[in-house]
């Protein structure tokens, strides 16, 4: 599994790019920035100037432990809103090791959110207008139904199969249009151990996703939680697996903006799923019109970003390097992830032979069942965790509002294996 493209295939998707630009919303067009924020970062342009302007509290009324952090960190700041300079050359460079966009930075730009959630709501609400489409999975993290349903937006859903959404399904719903004459803005995915089935998209998949988008001129939401989930070992298939057999940073997919010659992926990164979702923290590359926009929502509904959140993180990154390294901590946490996941598989192989049918899942935290004889498994819930004390989600909590079959039920499960320990999967699945 490569982590980026080929020399020659790069020059030959540079050659071959399109001009584009995103499409923006009315929200977008229309933010204005804090006029305070606009003094404020002006003043910043003029070393010596004497500040008269900002509301901010004297760090010498600050508690003395917060006093110590220093006045960058704990107050207001013009930049705290997308993330500190530091920090987002950190995650610029982290962008680049492993994704390597084409074309590099000219038309691009990053900024920190607080977690792929935030970054999800932020991106709804710059590239679609009410009205307007969000097409989607078949099934799919119901995140991005929250934060566009409710605000206007629909939610289509495309057939999926073992590499998530299919190409063939996507054009037709393209070419064959939207109800009432809705148009589609965004194409969000999550190619790698999707959110719920489990799906990893190979190369090819993703180049005729890509090609669709742009006949379409559709933007991709790339949310990428699981990048660094990957369980399968890099040679060795000995029992019990170590750490050592795991790829770390070695190996990892090429991802939607790693052939995005157009600059037309959004792609969210998070720490949450490989560090800890505790630290808050998330960045966000995309295209520079967008980001420019981004910058001023971020300053309408945020304003702030926490400065010790993120110094936070850049002393955890420091402190992990003196522990082995992010290489190191990755083989350590996907050989975790595997041996749960085969934990999973084992009990589900002596208890649920002839009754559920499932594919073994190489990336994420998630295992897709399906129970034989289509079954609608969103009238189990109840009884499984009042009578059995199972707690699993049905397929139905993944379909979309705008899918046809969004209220015939589902036969499918998703379980999460990324907590189980061998005698809770075993028991679990005797239930």
């Amino acid at each position: 599994m490569s982590g980026q493209p080929a020399d020659g295939d790069k020059q030959a998707m540079q050659s071959s790019s399109i001009s584009f630009e995103p499409y923006l919303s009315s929200v977008a067009h229309g933010l204005l920035r804090n006029p305070i924020r606009s003094v404020v970062l002006q003043m910043q342009q003029h070393p010596g100037c004497l500040s008269l302007a900002g509301g901010r509290p004297p760090a010498d009324v600050f508690p003395e432990s917060l006093q110590a952090k220093g006045e960058e960190l704990m107050n207001y700041s013009g930049n705290l809103a997308i993330g500190t300079q530091n920090l987002r050359d950190w995650a610029q460079t982290f962008v680049e090791r492993f994704h390597s966009p084409p074309n590099g930075w000219s038309t691009r730009d990053i900024v920190l959110t607080s977690g792929n959630t935030d970054g999800m709501a932020k991106a709804v609400q710059l590239l679609a207008n009410p009205g307007d489409a969000i097409i989607v999975d078949d099934f799919t993290y119901p995140g991005i139904t929250a934060c566009a349903v409710p605000f206007g937006r629909a939610v289509y859903g495309v057939t999926m199969d073992q590499e998530g959404m299919m190409p063939e399904h996507l054009q037709a719903m393209l070419e064959n249009g939207l109800p009432d004459g809705q148009v589609a803005r965004l194409l969000y995915l999550c190619p790698h151990g999707q959110n719920p089935t489990g799906a990893l998209m190979s190369k090819a998949r993703k180049e005729a996703i890509y090609a669709l988008a742009r006949q379409h001129n559709l933007t991709i939401l790339e949310d990428d939680p699981y990048f660094f989930a990957n369980l399968a070992p890099s040679s060795t298939m000995r029992q019990p697996l170590r750490p050592e057999d795991m790829p770390g940073t070695e190996a990892f997919p090429e991802s939607f903006l790693s052939l995005d010659v157009d600059s037309r992926v959004l792609r969210l990164d998070t720490v949450s799923k490989f560090l800890a979702p505790g630290l808050r923290i998330g960045w966000a590359t995309g295209h520079r019109t967008l980001m420019a926009k981004w910058k001023v929502l971020a300053e309408v509904t945020t304003w702030s970003m926490s400065g010790v959140q993120q110094e936070a993180f850049m002393s955890t990154m420091q402190d992990l390097e003196s522990e082995g390294g992010l290489h190191g901590h990755l083989q350590r946490l996907q050989c975790t992830y595997a041996r749960r996941r085969d934990y999973l598989l084992k009990a589900c192989d002596r208890h649920l032979q002839g009754l559920c049918c499932w594919n073994v899942p190489r990336f994420g935290m998630f295992l897709w069942l399906e129970v034989v004889g289509n079954m609608n498994t969103s009238k189990l819930v109840d009884t499984l965790i009042s009578e059995y004390g199972i707690a699993i989600v049905p397929g139905s909590a993944f379909r979309t509002s705008g899918s046809t079959k969004a209220n015939s039920g589902s036969a499918f499960f998703r379980m999460s294996f990324s907590l189980v320990t061998e005698e809770m999967a075993d028991t679990a699945m005797s239930r």
